[in-house]
């Protein structure tokens, strides 16, 4: 067996952290900021399904200032009852959320930052069950659900201003420190600077000066209710990233304009709408630091402070873009998610145990989207904070001798939480590599950021004296032999077999023979796919960046179905784009040498598909429990977690791991 050894030393108080910008504070108004960085607004889904704050959303604020954010910005609250894109959107216009939002500011300012509140009229991407009238400048089809919008009266514009204007006198008088309009993504403020959508011809459209109109009177409105010294920012969309939206130069305008009225303090870049959903929250096929250009080209152009956004995931990272003078303060919100410690842990010295996002919008958008309380993939405690956050891991009463077998992200998670409880750890892997079955999925395109998750952990255990055999074949012997108080297995999973004509044939392989470079694969291929994930779809790409030509085929409405919108649109688009052959609504019924038989799943319409040299399919995957149930029967006290007990995906992996970590 082999041992790994790794030297990482841990940091102890406050070494030189080499980030000269990032630590400095900044005034914003009649406030100061510790420092530079933002924990960027979004929706969270922790408030109740009535709209009203809960102490697990407040906690999930605290959570980012107790890790060393400078500045906390709260989702945007609905202005009025016609604004809110949720229920669980809390109503900013209600007097009565007032008591109740004082908690979020007191427990912010608590743990050492400020808080600010954003406002917010969904517009045309306001609840549509139950059905409510989506309120535009214009009557038209929202672009991306082409639910039809009622163009709004002018009693419908005073309630909105008068709503903005309350919610921010709500935010103040709750405690908070500033507020931010949004104007932004989808929201109703947005739909009126845009040209393609504000086609009014009365003072609120035609000309730029009549689309800018209702933010301009917005502005105003809360000025007049909060005063002069009170924080009032604005999250700006720069550019739609649409062929029919506006872009870059014209978001430049609209910021000069709102500079100008000398009632803005700050503002807050942003892109992208619903129709450009994967620039809103760009998954890890957008380049980090995407939109950095455009908060640079903000500060080449007003004198605001500007804040940045757009995949800045390091302190490093965010430390260049300051230092290079192309943003006064730098967005996070998904690493903040994903390690609300992330500040302190730079400031510290120690941003190598920083857990970085990886930006595949699994647990946090894709929950939210589905209005499920907030989650992360990597971080079990993301809306969890009161059960699992900073400070609620305990020492072990009584400490154990413990076994941990597999070294994928289940079994990593158990050492790593075990270990930190005062356990002694041994885990054993039979690969020569620790990170299961994240290495073969690290190699579809797009997807190499899946190794910081094993990478981050690897690196917690062995700070941590986890004893590491790899190259080690655990057997029901050797394991005992070890004496262990308790043993936990992770062994994962591995591909089904399909039990159909010609599966077995010599030129039919799994996604994991082609992967692990157990395959031959010939020119023309066709990929099986019976999950909609990456599987298929990423190994379509794989290969055709190889010179393939590929065709995949599934059961399912079209290829990546049930990836997280932003992803499966990426992927959609690329795989288009490099000629891949995509054949939905057929199952592969039999496999005769070089031919198959493709049947509609609605239609029951067989057609043969000829020429290929290889298929490979993509299905569901068992558990490798053989391992755990011989054991169990030798020893008092034996687990399982992550795939052993059912394959599914990382984040139930990790979150097994943190459980049963937590229980042993």
């Amino acid at each position: 067996m082999n041992t790994i050894k790794m030297n990482i030393t841990q940091s102890t108080g406050e070494q030189k952290n080499h980030f000269e910008h990032l630590f400095q504070p900044l005034t914003l108004g009649n406030v100061t900021i510790k420092n530079r960085i933002v924990f960027l607004p979004h929706f969270n889904a922790l408030a109740s399904e009535d709209g009203k704050p809960t102490e697990r959303d407040a906690l999930y604020f605290a959570e980012r200032a107790k890790g060393g954010a400078g500045l906390v910005i709260m989702y945007a609250v609905a202005c009025s009852p016609s604004g809110k894109m949720s229920d669980r959107f809390l109503h900013g216009w209600d007097p009565a959320i007032v008591p109740e939002l004082k908690n979020y500011s007191k427990l912010v300012h608590e743990n050492g930052a400020k808080i600010f509140g954003q406002i917010n009229h969904g517009g045309h991407t306001t609840l549509k069950n139950p059905p409510q009238i989506l309120y535009a400048p214009t009557q038209m089809p929202e672009p991306s659900s082409q639910f039809n919008t009622k163009e709004m009266e002018m009693e419908d514009i005073n309630e909105v201003i008068e709503g903005f204007a309350k919610s921010a006198l709500h935010f103040k008088q709750a405690g908070f420190d500033g507020v931010e309009i949004k104007v932004a993504h989808d929201g109703l403020l947005r739909s009126f600077v845009s040209e393609f959508f504000n086609r009014r011809t009365d003072e609120y459209g035609g000309s730029y000066e009549n689309r800018l109109r209702l933010p301009l009177e917005v502005i105003k409105a809360i000025r007049e209710e909060v005063g002069n010294e009170f924080p009032v920012g604005i999250r700006l969309c720069l550019d739609e990233y649409t062929t029919w939206g506006y872009n870059l130069d014209y978001g430049v305008k609209l910021a000069r304009t709102f500079e100008e009225t000398g009632q803005v303090t700050y503002i807050n870049t942003d892109a992208g709408t619903f129709s450009s959903f994967q620039m809103e929250i760009p998954p890890a096929a957008v380049p980090k630091g995407f939109a950095v250009h455009m908060a640079a080209a903000l500060k080449q152009n007003i004198t605001l402070p500007v804040v940045a956004f757009g995949r800045i995931s390091t302190p490093e990272q965010a430390e260049k873009i300051l230092a290079d003078g192309n943003a006064d303060m730098v967005g996070m919100a998904r690493p903040l998610i994903a390690d609300p410690e992330l500040p302190n842990k730079a400031r510290q010295g120690n941003a190598a145990d920083i857990r970085e996002c990886i930006s595949c919008n699994d647990g946090c958008i894709f929950q939210v989207m589905q209005e499920k309380p907030i989650r992360c993939i990597h971080n079990p405690a993301a809306g969890r904070e009161k059960t699992l956050g900073l400070g609620t891991l305990k020492q072990a009463e009584i400490k154990k001798k413990l076994v941990v077998i597999g070294g994928g992200p289940a079994g990593l998670k158990v050492s790593e939480i075990a270990a930190l409880r005062g356990h002694t750890v041994t885990l054993v892997e039979k690969n020569d590599r620790l990170g299961g079955q994240l290495l073969l999925a690290s190699k579809l395109p797009y997807r190499d950021q899946l190794l910081k998750v094993p990478e981050h952990l690897i690196k917690r255990i062995h700070r941590l004296g986890v004893e590491v055999l790899v190259s080690a074949e655990a057997t029901v012997e050797n394991i005992l032999a070890r004496d262990p108080d308790a043993i936990v297995v992770a062994t994962g999973s591995s591909s089904a077999t399909i039990n159909k004509p010609g599966y077995n044939q010599e030129n039919v392989f799994t996604v994991y023979d082609v992967l692990q470079g157990n395959a031959k694969i010939g020119e023309k291929v066709m990929i099986i796919d019976g999950g909609g994930h990456f599987k298929g779809g990423g190994l379509a790409e794989y290969l055709a960046a190889q010179g393939k030509q590929v065709n995949i085929v599934t059961p399912l409405l079209h290829v990546g179905q049930n990836l997280e919108p932003s992803n499966r649109e990426m992927l959609l688009q690329r795989l288009s784009k490099i000629n891949v052959t995509m054949t939905p609504h057929h199952t592969v019924e039999t496999i005769n040498r070089n031919e198959a038989l493709l049947k509609n799943v609605y239609s029951d319409q067989e057609i043969n598909a000829d020429g290929y040299d290889t298929f490979i399919y993509v299905t569901h995957n068992f558990s490798k429990q053989d391992l755990y149930v011989s054991l169990k029967g030798k020893h008092k006290e034996v687990h399982r977690v992550g795939d052993c007990v059912s394959p599914r995906m990382i984040e139930q992996a990790i979150w097994e791991g943190e459980m049963m970590g937590r229980k042993l």
